[in-house]
């Protein structure tokens, strides 16, 4: 706890009052009160923010200090004052992120405001740094008030340039992610964009030559067009790669090379496109990616990311040839594989990878499609055995795939028959496993199966679809799907004998306690594409 380091003055001895003052406090919070306010230096602040005091202490402390420093008269704060004062600006530009609100952001326009009127009052010891205007464009940059944050920061840093102190790197680099962050605003790309290459035309003028953008500015930037949802996001972000590439071909500085991060943007952008063409535009990103690498050019080596980021894309095409593009994200996680074995790290592959590889080939509707699925499952959970990969740890969702995609089996009788049985395989695994917990999805998949696979007189039919619904009620995992699915799997007296009667308007809440559908496939959209909306599959 920060207690420790604000009980270690320096050399510099406590007045005797302080002294006494200090013995007659037994509250903790009015002891650090007093030992902050008897310091030469204010660090202190910050330490007591980012360490483990109560976020409520914390702003609490803040405002208290920021009043007293506020509420003076210009022209009577003292040298520790203003130190306090710059110390403040940072302390609340760095609270946690989750936590920073408008609030943060007022408080250090406060404190600049404070310390400038201080210095007009004739007090030369008050000057306000570009520490402390960093500080102002980081607080707004965090206030999560989107378009008004940003517009805000750009004010401010078109402030700083005219009139000083001039911005450098890390002041046009927060109004950039100021930009990124503007959430639902059509022209942030723009807005962006446009203060990237005011940045440049300040370096080319010679008004500013600590403008020179890096390569994470030129990121923030395709970063905002690829977020951005505009139909002219792929090809800007495109043309914006080859104003980077051209200067630092012209310049040779290191800072401005395009990288990893600057490509899979691009990526990110064409495979986000509606165009027709977008995904093999994507492709073709990823091919130059491999081909520079190829080359020697470790710098722009596709990851894992990059191969993400194009087999999500994939599984938003199956509807058009979904074949293919179960072919493709096959091809593409072996491709990953192969490069992690041979010792890439970047490479490593993940859930989420294995995820929509399995996803593709369940939505493709091709016979025998169940055994590309399975064989990708296994060699995900061989690789996670090895215990050099931990983020490729199986999951029910992988699982599942593997089921709807027997389900979907569609040859002839033995085909299915093959398929049934590795669906059960599937299944069983799950329900012995010590960390997987079938979910709704999962029990009406399995049901799917039953009904799609085994003929109607089948008793394994009969026995299976019935173990599998008494089992999803015990979990509480019965939901609209799982009802349907075993109405369709069970015989009729199977049906109405564990109904007992019941609709589904009545069931027990035991049966249903852990069905969350909207809030499940929600997260599985997010968490893993592949797995998107598993309802379809069944």
């Amino acid at each position: 706890m920060t207690t420790t380091i604000m009980i270690k003055p320096r050399s510099r001895k406590l007045h005797p009052h302080t002294k006494r003052t200090m013995s007659s406090c037994t509250n903790i919070t009015s002891l650090l009160l007093v030992l902050l306010l008897s310091m030469d230096s204010f660090r202190l602040a910050s330490s007591y923010v980012t360490g483990t005091v109560p976020h409520q202490r914390q702003v609490e402390w803040l405002k208290r200090m920021t009043s007293t420093i506020c509420t003076k008269t210009p022209g009577h704060l003292s040298t520790r004052e203003i130190s306090q004062g710059h110390e403040l600006m940072y302390a609340w530009s760095h609270l946690e992120t989750r936590r920073h609100t408008k609030e943060a952001a007022l408080a250090v326009e406060s404190l600049v405001k404070r310390v400038i009127d201080e210095q007009r009052a004739g007090n030369v010891l008050a000057e306000t740094t570009l520490e402390d205007y960093n500080c102002l464009l980081e607080g707004w940059a965090r206030a999560d008030c989107g378009i008004a944050a940003a517009e805000r920061c750009e004010q401010i840093l078109h402030g700083m340039q005219e009139q000083g102190p001039k911005p450098n790197l890390s002041s046009f680099k927060v109004v950039l992610m100021a930009w990124r962050q503007a959430k639902d605003c059509d022209y942030a790309p723009i807005r962006a964009q446009r203060v990237l290459e005011w940045m440049i035309r300040l370096v080319q003028t010679q008004e500013n030559l600590q403008a020179l953008p890096d390569s994470d500015c030129f990121d923030i930037v395709l970063q905002t067009w690829s977020n951005s949802g505009r139909k002219d996001a792929p090809k800007k972000a495109e043309k914006l790669m080859g104003v980077m590439e051209r200067m630092y071909e012209e310049t040779g500085f290191p800072i401005l090379k395009p990288r990893t991060t600057s490509f899979n943007a691009v990526l990110s952008a064409w495979c986000k496109s509606s165009a027709h063409y977008a995904l093999e535009r994507a492709t073709d990103v990823l091919s130059f990616m491999e081909l520079l690498e190829s080359r020697g050019d470790a710098a722009v080596a596709p990851d894992r990311a990059s191969y993400a980021i194009v087999m999500g894309a994939l599984t938003k095409s199956c509807s058009k040839d979904k074949a293919l593009a179960a072919n493709r994200a096959d091809v593409f996680l072996q491709h990953v594989e192969d490069g992690f074995y041979q010792g890439k790290r970047t490479l490593a592959p993940d859930t989420l990878l294995y995820n929509t590889a399995m996803g593709c080939w369940a939505k493709s509707n091709v016979p025998g499609a169940y055994k590309r699925t399975r064989a990708i499952l296994n060699r995900q959970i061989a690789l996670h055995a090895a215990g050099n990969c931990p983020r490729c740890k199986p999951d029910v969702y992988g699982y599942t795939s593997v089921i709807a995609s027997c389900a979907g089996e569609s040859g002839h009788k033995k085909d299915k028959l093959r398929a049934f049985d590795v669906a059960l395989r599937t299944f069983r695994e799950i329900q012995t496993s010590s960390y997987l917990h079938a979910n709704h999805v999962t029990y009406g998949t399995m049901l799917k199966a039953c009904g799609k696979l085994l003929p109607s007189s089948s008793p394994i039919r009969k026995q299976v679809s019935r173990e599998v619904f008494e089992t999803a009620c015990a979990d509480g995992c019965v939901g609209d799907m799982v009802l349907s699915r075993f109405r369709e799997a069970a015989s009729p007296e199977c049906y109405r004998q564990l109904m007992d009667g019941r609709s589904r308007r009545d069931l027990p809440s035991d049966w249903t306690r852990n069905v969350h559908e909207k809030n499940e496939y929600r997260s599985k959209r997010t968490h893993a594409p592949s797995s998107k909306r598993q309802s379809a599959e069944v």
